[in-house]
């Protein structure tokens, strides 16, 4: 596999510009899988690992909370938990409320659970926490400060990791969450020095004012197809691939329009392990 860092004198990033998108792929080596084949690949290769910081790149609707639950299926167990921070009304997160179903994830208003409810969540074999702080939607001074404290409360709680037990936050704004809520500190604290304990999930839908170390740290990077230049200038920031690459290669994803009128998209996967990059399609 050509070097995806540092090219060789022969070929530039103006070469990487003009070069059709088919001769990029075959150069880099960068495969095709559908969905299912994909997550099964996945699953054998993170088989016996603990977990990773990843990142999801991409605009609203685009697939990302639902490529994050497939992921979760493989990964948490009731030992293994994961703790997701969610930030919209139950009644207008759809997307969110299946994802605590079907991933069996108890939710929580207020953060941390008791001692003894963990023990009985565990018992029960729940696999972790949807935390959705209540909002009134009428005293929207009082939600945001109540949304950002127990939210602030989850993710140093899920740091300091006193279980011993391996978590893994999943911060389903992270914009939002760093930018609206100010808790830019509590994001960057488990991507610089929480593994193995405690890893991180981003979800990102602008990439603008986002710390370097959403792109920077994580092992695995989930890139939607996304015109916003914002986005794209920030894939400099992920190391190990030439961001010519990344734009030319995602510039060529398909998107398909749903039957409630979101448009979806492949996304292009890059695990920095190797590295490897993989297309993978929408089913």
């Amino acid at each position: 596999m050509a070097d995806l860092l540092r090219k060789s004198d022969d070929i530039t990033r103006d070469d990487i510009r003009h070069a059709s998108r088919a001769d990029v792929l075959r150069r880099y080596d960068i495969q095709f899988m559908d969905r299912k084949t994909w997550l099964k690949w996945r699953k054998q290769t993170m088989k016996g690992q603990g977990f990773h910081h990843r990142t999801h790149i991409g605009p609203t609707h685009r697939g990302k909370t639902t490529t994050e639950k497939q992921i979760l299926a493989s990964e948490i167990t009731p030992d293994r938990q994961a703790v997701v921070l969610a930030t919209k009304p139950a009644h207008r997160d759809p997307v969110m409320n299946k994802l605590a179903h079907d991933l069996r994830l108890v939710e929580v208003e207020d953060y941390p659970p008791s001692a003894s409810a963990r023990r009985y969540h565990r018992h029960r074999k729940y696999n972790g926490y949807l935390v959705r702080p209540h909002q009134t939607l009428t005293d929207l001074p009082g939600d945001k400060k109540h949304v950002r404290d127990v939210l602030q409360v989850a993710m140093i709680d899920s740091y300091a990791n006193r279980s011993g037990r391996p978590v893994i936050v999943v911060c389903d704004e992270a914009h939002k969450i760093c930018n609206i809520y100010k808790l830019n500190e509590e994001y960057e604290a488990p991507l610089m020095s929480g593994l193995p304990d405690c890893a991180q999930s981003s979800l990102i839908q602008r990439g603008r004012y986002m710390s370097y170390l959403a792109y920077d740290a994580p092992e695995e990077v989930i890139i939607f197809k996304d015109d916003d230049l914002s986005n794209q200038k920030r894939y400099s920031e992920i190391g190990g691939v030439d961001p010519a690459v990344i734009l030319k290669v995602t510039s060529g994803l398909k998107t398909y329009e749903t039957s409630e009128g979101h448009t979806i998209s492949e996304f292009l996967y890059i695990r920095r392990a190797g590295p490897r990059l993989i297309i993978v399609g929408t089913e």
